[in-house]
Parts: structure tokens; C-alpha cells; sequence
């Protein structure tokens, strides 16, 4: 007899009991707690929180909160997202900051840092540009354009590396003079 087991005859003899107006057998079942894999799930879960808040750290400061934290405005405008990323601050409290350095007679001057500071991070960023362009190889393209569909061509530049380093050096002697210059 094909899928005769214990079970279904120990069913069918309750079945048989309640039919005949009897109380079938009671059965209690005991389970033992699998500690390691509460164990095991704890630590995936502990692992899965720091995971999250390592990620939630690092893009912490690129978020805009949602309340100037020097004046507890609301920050909504346009011009706060602005202000947030550039001065921590709502743009209130940025006219706010102007004005007082207006009436001290401050401005000038802060003014005239701040556009010192974005030319030497604008001289930076093209030595930085230049350094790699002196250093990069010959440029190489493959160009799949026959009609087989596999067959795929170099194309390889050929560029005078002398004149190159040359040209390269000449402009981070001349981005250099212009960084003395506005130290």
C-alpha cells in the first residue's frame, strides 16, 4: 500500500473516534529553540544596521536638513539649497551675515577672499587636469562598424609625447606664476 504511514492512520482512527461520538487522543508538541539560529540571525541583523548607518553617515552631509540650524526656519527656498551647501545656513541668515559685515565694513574684504579662494581651487583643479593629461598614453579606439558583427577595428593616434610634456610643463609653470601671484 503506496503512502501508508503512522500519521494518516493515527488520523483516521481520530476521525473514526469523533464519528463514533468520542474525543480523539490529544497531542502536545514540544519544540526546542534553535539558539545558534537565533544567534546567526541576530548578528545578520546587527551586521545589516551597521551596513546601513556606514551609508547613512557618509551621505549624512550632502542632505539638506529641513530647519536652518543657526535660526530654526523652515528651509524651502530655492536659494536655501544654495546657501546650505555653500555656508551651512539658510539664505536669511546669509543676507543676515552680509548685512553685519556690510555695516562693520568687513565685506569688502570677505568678498575679496572668497573670489581669491575660487581662482586658487579653479588653479588646482587644472594643474590637477594637466598632470593627467601629460601622463595619459596614446589614445587607442576600437570601432565596430563591418557587417560580419565581429570583426573589430584599432584605431590608434599617434601624438609627438615631447611636445606634449613640453606644452603641459609650460602651463604648470604659468598656472604656478599665477598662484604666487594671488597669495
Amino acid at each position: 500500500m503506496a503512502g501508508y504511514s503512522r500519521d494518516i492512520e493515527r488520523q483516521n482512527q481520530a476521525l473514526q473516534n469523533i464519528l463514533d461520538g468520542g474525543k480523539p487522543e490529544k497531542r502536545i508538541f514540544i519544540t526546542k529553540e534553535d539558539l545558534e539560529y537565533k544567534k546567526r540571525q541576530k548578528r545578520k541583523t546587527e551586521e545589516e544596521r551597521e551596513r546601513i548607518n556606514r551609508k547613512f553617515e557618509a551621505t549624512k552631509e550632502a542632505r539638506m536638513p529641513w530647519f536652518c540650524p543657526k535660526c530654526d526656519k523652515v528651509m524651502k527656498k530655492r536659494l536655501d539649497d544654495k546657501m546650505w551647501f555653500l555656508h551651512d545656513h539658510c539664505f536669511d541668515c546669509q543676507l543676515k551675515k552680509e548685512h553685519k559685515m556690510r555695516v562693520d565694513g568687513t565685506y569688502d574684504e570677505w568678498k575679496e577672499k572668497k573670489i581669491v579662494a575660487d581662482k586658487l581651487a579653479w588653479i588646482r583643479d587644472q594643474k590637477i587636469m594637466i598632470k593627467e593629461f601629460k601622463e595619459q598614453d596614446t589614445p587607442e579606439f576600437y570601432q565596430q562598424f563591418r557587417p560580419d558583427g565581429h570583426s573589430v577595428d584599432r584605431e590608434k593616434w599617434n601624438i609627438d609625447k615631447t611636445t606634449l610634456i613640453e606644452q603641459a610643463d609650460e602651463a604648470l609653470e604659468f598656472l604656478e606664476k599665477m598662484e604666487d601671484s594671488l597669495k
